[in-house]
């Protein structure tokens, strides 16, 4: 009666172990027939259960149901866990720490090639969404996906670059600095992380370390015109004109067709007050665009501050006669930037200096209809 009774005891225990691998294999077909409420609910049973929640597979099989249902894009059954991604994740590493044969399947299966594609598409979405926290997230987690012996294929460094973009417009410099060096030091991505991680360096106030590593990029990658024209701007801002005009010079033997570089070198010119040179570059900037705004207004504004500068010098001469020649001279030279200011009109009309500069030199060179007609559109704007 006794060996009855243990016997009958063994089937009821083999029938319960074999029911609840009947719910692995349900959540397993319930995921292949997009099923994913009832494929959780089968494989959350199975994991309550004593008989199998020491199985690998069970998790296995809840990493495949996560990462499916992530990938269906409905909403319904993207919400079936908290972070759903991380949770296929997670599932995944317990059934390899459960059982290490389990990895053969894994990798058959190109369950982390599936996963690291599903965080990447999630951290795209997220920075299209403009959500860059939450996507310079899913950016590591893909590559912490792609770092496993657990995936077929090599960590992109764009994926890590990309990071480093999400936290940069996340406003997280520190994080951004760390995956953007991570990038230089793979060398793979050129001059782009260089010049992030200065610019994040100057977002948090650290010109020191912003200037020490736009010169590292710019040592590593001497010929490349983005970290030149970087370090041009830069000295620019730091008001370091000497350094300005050699990055700029070394910008246009690699590009001299661009009229911005010779605008930047006259801009340099005005601020050291050396406004006929300015005015050279500036014409130079012309001939090469010569409906910009910028080019237009900059001439104008140097034919007027050499008009003034003319005049400063007039009202230092006593003689009557000799000062009205001395004037007459500056209002023909602040006469000179009528037609720079009129193209700058042409190209901005609603650039309120541009007009206000106009009013006044026709004002002062007694062009009284032109004056009325340029007061109005000032008063008008």
């Amino acid at each position: 009666m006794k060996k009855i009774t243990l016997l009958v005891l063994a089937v009821i225990i083999s029938s319960a172990a074999i029911a609840q691998k009947g719910k692995i294999r349900a959540a397993e077909t319930f995921i292949r027939e997009g099923a994913y409420d009832k494929a959780k609910e089968a494989i959350e049973t199975a994991i309550a259960h004593p008989k199998s929640m020491g199985l690998a597979k069970t998790y296995y099989v809840k990493g495949k149901l996560c990462q499916a249902a992530f990938e269906s894009g409905d909403q319904k059954f993207m919400e079936l866990y908290p972070d759903i991604l991380m949770e296929a994740y997670r599932n995944f590493e317990k059934a390899v720490e459960m059982d290490p044969k389990i990895k053969n399947t894994v990798i058959q299966e190109n369950a982390y090639a599936l996963l690291g594609n599903s965080f990447l598409n999630d951290a795209i979405n997220k920075f299209n969404d403009k959500n860059f926290k939450e996507a310079m997230q899913s950016f590591e987690r893909n590559v912490k996906v792609t770092a496993s012996d657990l995936y077929v294929g090599m960590v992109d460094t764009l994926v890590i670059f990309n990071a480093g973009l999400a936290a940069y417009n996340a406003e997280m410099y520190p994080e951004a600095i760390a995956h953007f060096r991570t990038c230089t030091e793979s060398g793979t991505e050129d001059t782009k992380p260089y010049i992030f991680m200065s610019d994040s360096y100057l977002k948090m106030k650290d010109t020191v370390n912003a200037e020490a590593i736009l010169m590292e990029g710019y040592k590593a990658y001497p010929d490349t015109l983005d970290i030149i024209l970087q370090a041009t701007q830069f000295y620019l801002d730091a008001d370091n004109s000497e350094k300005a005009f050699e990055f700029v010079h070394r910008a246009m033997e690699m590009d001299p067709e661009n009229y911005i570089l010779y605008l930047v070198e006259g801009s340099l010119y005005m601020k050291l007050e050396d406004y006929n040179k300015a005015i050279e570059s500036l014409k130079v900037s012309l001939t090469k665009n010569p409906t910009q705004f910028e080019s237009n207004y900059n001439i104008g504004l140097s034919y007027v501050s050499i008009a003034n500068e003319m005049l400063n010098e007039a009202n230092m001469i006593a003689d009557n006669r000799e000062y009205e020649i001395a004037k007459d001279k500056a209002f023909e030279e602040m006469q000179k930037a009528i037609p720079f200011f009129l193209e700058a009109e042409k190209a901005n009309p609603t650039s309120v200096p541009t007009l206000e500069f106009l009013r006044e030199i026709y004002l002062k060179l007694k062009m009284m209809d032109e004056f009325e007609a340029y007061k109005a559109k000032v008063e008008n704007l």
